[in-house]
């Protein structure tokens, strides 16, 4: 079912809203429904398939990026198998301990950019000598450096020339692009 996701911060909402995952599995694999509020302001169900789920995006999301006002997820369905409770237990707790050893605690954006096809944003940071880099009160975590921290008052600008900074260095050593997995809302 969802074992995989203990431990994942956010919400439903947010969940559902960019198709959160980890270890391979991701909320649209079990979601069969969500009920939205439109930008409309009409209370709706959508299925699974009216929300066009890919990696780490919905419907939802790509109609924030077009600017469209916004739906708000108000409640999700999902569909989940029974299981021996102990083993499900147990492989909650193994999820929730590899995310303890390799993410950073306190606060942070979660990933902060998508994964390339065939390796990942973290990697390819790390290999550009960023880890620990910082603006202001923001850094690229030294525990996982696809997690950007904040280290007491850090400010969205500090976090936006990380972000900037993080794919130019990548772009540049690598020939990639990276892809946020946030949504920066407002004027930048």
């Amino acid at each position: 079912g969802l074992e995989w996701a203990v431990g994942v911060p956010g919400t439903i909402g947010g969940a559902v809203v960019g198709n959160a995952g980890a270890h391979g599995r991701d909320i649209a694999a079990n979601l069969l429904s969500a009920t939205v509020l439109t930008g409309d302001h009409e209370v709706v169900e959508w299925a699974k398939t009216d929300l066009h789920f890919g990696y780490r995006r919905s419907r939802i999301k790509s109609e924030i990026r077009s600017q469209k006002p916004a739906t708000v997820v108000l409640a999700a369905t999902f569909q989940l198998t029974a299981g021996n409770p102990a083993e499900l237990e147990k492989k909650a707790a193994e999820f929730n301990e590899y995310r303890r050893r390799t993410q950073p605690p306190g606060a942070s954006l979660g990933s902060m950019f998508k994964n390339p096809p065939g390796d990942a944003a973290g990697r390819l940071i790390d290999q550009c000598g960023l880890k620990g880099t910082r603006v202001g009160d923001a850094e690229i975590s030294t525990v996982h450096a696809n997690f950007f921290v904040n280290r007491g008052h850090a400010r969205a600008a500090d976090v936006k020339a990380l972000i900037d900074l993080a794919r130019a260095r990548v772009h540049e050593h690598f020939g990639i692009e990276l892809e946020l997995e946030i949504e920066l809302v407002g004027e930048w």
